[in-house]
Protein backbone atom coordinates (compact mmCIF):
# COMPACT_ATOMS: atom_id res chain seq x y z
CA UNK A 1 0.00 0.00 0.00
CA UNK A 2 1.27 3.43 -0.91
CA UNK A 3 2.08 5.77 1.95
CA UNK A 4 -0.32 8.67 2.22
CA UNK A 5 2.21 11.06 3.66
CA UNK A 6 1.92 13.73 6.31
CA UNK A 7 0.18 16.27 4.04
CA UNK A 8 -2.43 13.75 2.97
CA UNK A 9 -3.17 12.79 6.57
CA UNK A 10 -3.57 16.45 7.51
CA UNK A 11 -5.94 17.11 4.60
CA UNK A 12 -8.10 14.12 5.53
CA UNK A 13 -8.14 15.19 9.17
CA UNK A 14 -9.09 18.77 8.25
CA UNK A 15 -11.85 17.52 5.98
CA UNK A 16 -13.29 15.28 8.68
CA UNK A 17 -13.03 18.08 11.23
CA UNK A 18 -14.83 20.50 8.93
CA UNK A 19 -17.62 18.03 8.23
CA UNK A 20 -17.95 17.24 11.94
CA UNK A 21 -18.26 20.92 12.85
CA UNK A 22 -20.61 21.94 10.05
CA UNK A 23 -24.38 21.79 10.43
CA UNK A 24 -27.18 22.49 7.99
CA UNK A 25 -30.67 23.70 8.77
CA UNK A 26 -34.02 24.65 7.36
CA UNK A 27 -35.62 27.62 9.07
CA UNK A 28 -38.93 29.38 9.20
CA UNK A 29 -39.91 32.61 10.86
CA UNK A 30 -41.60 35.99 10.83
CA UNK A 31 -40.96 39.56 11.80
CA UNK A 32 -41.63 43.17 10.90
CA UNK A 33 -40.11 45.61 8.43
CA UNK A 34 -40.20 49.32 7.77
CA UNK A 35 -38.39 51.93 5.70
CA UNK A 36 -37.21 55.39 6.72
CA UNK A 37 -36.89 58.53 4.63
CA UNK A 38 -33.72 60.58 5.05
CA UNK A 39 -33.77 63.44 5.77
CA UNK A 40 -36.77 62.72 7.97
CA UNK A 41 -37.45 66.29 9.14
CA UNK A 42 -37.51 69.45 7.00
CA UNK A 43 -38.20 72.86 8.54
CA UNK A 44 -39.40 71.14 11.74
CA UNK A 45 -41.95 69.09 9.81
CA UNK A 46 -42.00 65.34 9.21
CA UNK A 47 -41.39 63.85 5.79
CA UNK A 48 -42.73 60.38 5.15
CA UNK A 49 -45.08 58.10 7.01
CA UNK A 50 -43.19 55.50 9.08
CA UNK A 51 -45.16 52.30 9.56
CA UNK A 52 -44.47 48.65 10.34
CA UNK A 53 -45.64 45.64 8.32
CA UNK A 54 -45.35 41.87 8.70
CA UNK A 55 -42.81 39.71 6.87
CA UNK A 56 -42.58 35.89 6.77
CA UNK A 57 -39.72 33.75 5.52
CA UNK A 58 -38.56 30.21 4.78
CA UNK A 59 -34.89 29.41 4.28
CA UNK A 60 -31.86 27.15 4.32
CA UNK A 61 -28.63 27.73 6.23
CA UNK A 62 -25.11 26.41 6.80
CA UNK A 63 -23.13 27.01 9.98
CA UNK A 64 -19.49 25.99 10.43
CA UNK A 65 -16.99 26.33 13.28
CA UNK A 66 -13.84 27.79 11.71
CA UNK A 67 -11.39 27.76 14.62
CA UNK A 68 -11.80 27.77 18.37
CA UNK A 69 -15.23 29.40 18.84
CA UNK A 70 -15.29 31.44 15.63
CA UNK A 71 -18.21 30.56 13.34
CA UNK A 72 -19.27 31.28 9.78
CA UNK A 73 -22.88 31.04 8.62
CA UNK A 74 -24.39 31.45 5.16
CA UNK A 75 -28.07 31.31 4.31
CA UNK A 76 -30.70 31.78 1.62
CA UNK A 77 -34.20 32.91 2.55
CA UNK A 78 -37.39 33.60 0.66
CA UNK A 79 -39.56 36.37 2.15
CA UNK A 80 -43.15 37.50 1.72
CA UNK A 81 -43.38 41.13 2.84
CA UNK A 82 -46.74 42.85 3.33
CA UNK A 83 -47.19 46.31 1.82
CA UNK A 84 -45.77 49.20 3.82
CA UNK A 85 -46.94 52.81 3.64
CA UNK A 86 -43.50 54.10 4.70
CA UNK A 87 -42.68 54.69 1.04
CA UNK A 88 -45.52 57.19 0.77
CA UNK A 89 -44.29 60.65 1.65
CA UNK A 90 -45.26 64.30 1.66
CA UNK A 91 -44.45 67.21 3.94
CA UNK A 92 -46.66 66.75 7.00
CA UNK A 93 -47.06 68.60 10.26
CA UNK A 94 -45.05 67.76 13.35
CA UNK A 95 -48.00 66.17 15.16
CA UNK A 96 -48.22 62.39 14.68
CA UNK A 97 -52.03 62.25 14.27
CA UNK A 98 -51.95 64.32 11.09
CA UNK A 99 -53.15 62.70 7.89
CA UNK A 100 -50.36 61.70 5.49
CA UNK A 101 -51.85 63.39 2.45
CA UNK A 102 -52.96 66.63 4.06
CA UNK A 103 -51.25 69.70 2.64
CA UNK A 104 -49.93 71.90 5.44
CA UNK A 105 -49.71 75.19 3.56
CA UNK A 106 -50.87 76.92 6.73
CA UNK A 107 -47.51 76.04 8.24
CA UNK A 108 -45.76 77.90 5.43
CA UNK A 109 -43.85 75.09 3.71
CA UNK A 110 -44.48 72.45 1.07
CA UNK A 111 -42.48 70.04 -1.13
CA UNK A 112 -42.76 69.48 -4.85
CA UNK A 113 -41.45 65.99 -5.61
CA UNK A 114 -39.51 65.26 -8.80
CA UNK A 115 -40.24 68.76 -9.98
CA UNK A 116 -40.02 69.63 -13.68
CA UNK A 117 -40.75 73.07 -15.14
CA UNK A 118 -42.17 74.29 -11.82
CA UNK A 119 -44.64 71.40 -11.49
CA UNK A 120 -44.11 68.52 -9.08
CA UNK A 121 -45.97 65.75 -7.30
CA UNK A 122 -47.51 66.52 -3.92
CA UNK A 123 -47.05 62.95 -2.68
CA UNK A 124 -44.63 60.21 -3.81
CA UNK A 125 -44.41 56.48 -3.18
CA UNK A 126 -48.07 55.64 -3.77
CA UNK A 127 -47.28 52.65 -5.97
CA UNK A 128 -44.42 51.40 -3.77
CA UNK A 129 -46.70 51.58 -0.72
CA UNK A 130 -49.59 49.68 -2.28
CA UNK A 131 -47.94 46.36 -3.16
CA UNK A 132 -46.75 43.30 -1.26
CA UNK A 133 -43.19 42.19 -1.98
CA UNK A 134 -41.37 38.93 -2.67
CA UNK A 135 -37.72 38.93 -1.67
CA UNK A 136 -34.71 36.61 -1.63
CA UNK A 137 -32.01 37.39 0.95
CA UNK A 138 -28.49 35.96 1.28
CA UNK A 139 -26.93 36.69 4.72
CA UNK A 140 -23.25 35.94 5.41
CA UNK A 141 -22.26 36.25 9.08
CA UNK A 142 -19.27 35.76 11.35
CA UNK A 143 -20.07 34.74 14.93
CA UNK A 144 -18.59 33.65 18.21
CA UNK A 145 -19.87 30.55 19.99
CA UNK A 146 -20.37 30.99 23.74
CA UNK A 147 -21.87 27.75 24.96
CA UNK A 148 -25.22 27.45 23.25
CA UNK A 149 -25.28 31.14 22.30
CA UNK A 150 -23.90 32.47 19.03
CA UNK A 151 -23.88 36.29 18.63
CA UNK A 152 -23.12 37.17 15.01
CA UNK A 153 -22.62 40.04 12.59
CA UNK A 154 -22.33 40.27 8.81
CA UNK A 155 -23.66 41.53 5.50
CA UNK A 156 -26.78 40.64 3.54
CA UNK A 157 -27.77 40.93 -0.11
CA UNK A 158 -31.46 41.35 -1.02
CA UNK A 159 -33.34 40.98 -4.30
CA UNK A 160 -36.92 42.25 -4.12
CA UNK A 161 -39.85 42.69 -6.53
CA UNK A 162 -43.42 43.90 -6.13
CA UNK A 163 -46.16 41.27 -6.24
CA UNK A 164 -49.29 43.34 -6.89
CA UNK A 165 -47.64 46.13 -8.90
CA UNK A 166 -44.52 46.48 -11.00
CA UNK A 167 -42.11 48.67 -9.05
CA UNK A 168 -39.00 47.36 -10.79
CA UNK A 169 -36.29 45.09 -9.42
CA UNK A 170 -34.62 46.17 -6.21
CA UNK A 171 -31.07 45.08 -5.38
CA UNK A 172 -29.86 46.18 -1.96
CA UNK A 173 -27.11 45.44 0.55
CA UNK A 174 -27.17 45.99 4.29
CA UNK A 175 -25.70 45.03 7.64
CA UNK A 176 -27.19 42.25 9.73
CA UNK A 177 -26.63 41.26 13.34
CA UNK A 178 -28.30 38.73 15.57
CA UNK A 179 -28.20 36.08 18.27
CA UNK A 180 -28.70 32.36 17.77
CA UNK A 181 -29.47 29.88 20.55
CA UNK A 182 -28.76 26.20 19.85
CA UNK A 183 -31.30 24.38 22.01
CA UNK A 184 -30.05 20.87 21.22
CA UNK A 185 -28.73 18.77 18.34
CA UNK A 186 -31.80 19.42 16.21
CA UNK A 187 -33.37 22.75 17.12
CA UNK A 188 -32.16 26.34 17.33
CA UNK A 189 -33.78 29.75 17.64
CA UNK A 190 -32.47 33.05 16.31
CA UNK A 191 -33.27 36.72 16.15
CA UNK A 192 -31.90 38.99 13.42
CA UNK A 193 -31.84 42.73 12.76
CA UNK A 194 -31.20 44.10 9.26
CA UNK A 195 -30.25 47.70 8.47
CA UNK A 196 -30.13 48.81 4.84
CA UNK A 197 -26.97 50.49 3.59
CA UNK A 198 -27.91 51.01 -0.04
CA UNK A 199 -31.06 52.90 -1.05
CA UNK A 200 -34.45 51.35 -1.79
CA UNK A 201 -35.85 54.46 -3.42
CA UNK A 202 -34.69 58.03 -4.17
CA UNK A 203 -36.75 61.12 -4.99
CA UNK A 204 -35.71 64.71 -5.43
CA UNK A 205 -37.75 67.17 -3.37
CA UNK A 206 -37.93 70.93 -3.87
CA UNK A 207 -38.74 72.71 -0.60
CA UNK A 208 -40.82 75.91 -0.81
CA UNK A 209 -41.81 78.55 1.72
CA UNK A 210 -45.32 79.82 1.11
CA UNK A 211 -48.57 78.33 -0.16
CA UNK A 212 -48.82 75.77 -2.95
CA UNK A 213 -50.07 77.30 -6.21
CA UNK A 214 -49.25 80.89 -5.29
CA UNK A 215 -46.77 82.87 -7.37
CA UNK A 216 -44.92 84.29 -4.39
CA UNK A 217 -43.86 80.88 -3.00
CA UNK A 218 -40.11 80.99 -2.41
CA UNK A 219 -37.87 78.09 -3.40
CA UNK A 220 -35.62 77.30 -0.44
CA UNK A 221 -33.57 74.30 -1.55
CA UNK A 222 -33.53 71.05 -3.52
CA UNK A 223 -32.71 67.86 -1.60
CA UNK A 224 -32.27 64.18 -2.39
CA UNK A 225 -34.56 62.07 -0.20
CA UNK A 226 -33.60 58.41 0.25
CA UNK A 227 -35.47 55.42 1.69
CA UNK A 228 -33.73 52.43 3.35
CA UNK A 229 -35.26 49.24 4.75
CA UNK A 230 -34.98 47.85 8.30
CA UNK A 231 -36.16 44.40 9.51
CA UNK A 232 -36.42 42.46 12.78
CA UNK A 233 -37.07 38.72 12.48
CA UNK A 234 -37.43 35.64 14.70
CA UNK A 235 -36.68 32.16 13.33
CA UNK A 236 -36.87 28.49 14.30
CA UNK A 237 -34.17 26.20 12.85
CA UNK A 238 -34.24 22.42 12.36
CA UNK A 239 -30.62 21.23 12.14
CA UNK A 240 -29.11 18.17 10.49
CA UNK A 241 -25.48 17.16 9.85
CA UNK A 242 -22.58 17.68 12.25
CA UNK A 243 -22.33 15.95 15.61
CA UNK A 244 -22.81 18.70 18.17
CA UNK A 245 -25.50 21.06 19.42
CA UNK A 246 -23.44 23.95 18.14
Amino acid sequence: MKKIGFLGIMLIAAQNLTIAQTSFDVNIGSGVWTTFCQPFIVENHFVGNPSVSATNHLGFGIKSVLSSNLTLSVGVRGHYMNQNSSFRASLKCKYPDCDICEDFDDNGFFINWDEEYGIGEKTVGRKESSTDYAMVSVPVKIGYQIGKFNPNFGVEYNYRVGIDKNVGELHSVGLTTGLRFDLNNHFAFSTDFYSGVTKDMTHKGTVYSGKRGEDDAEKIEIRDFNWRTYRVELSVHYKFGGNSAN
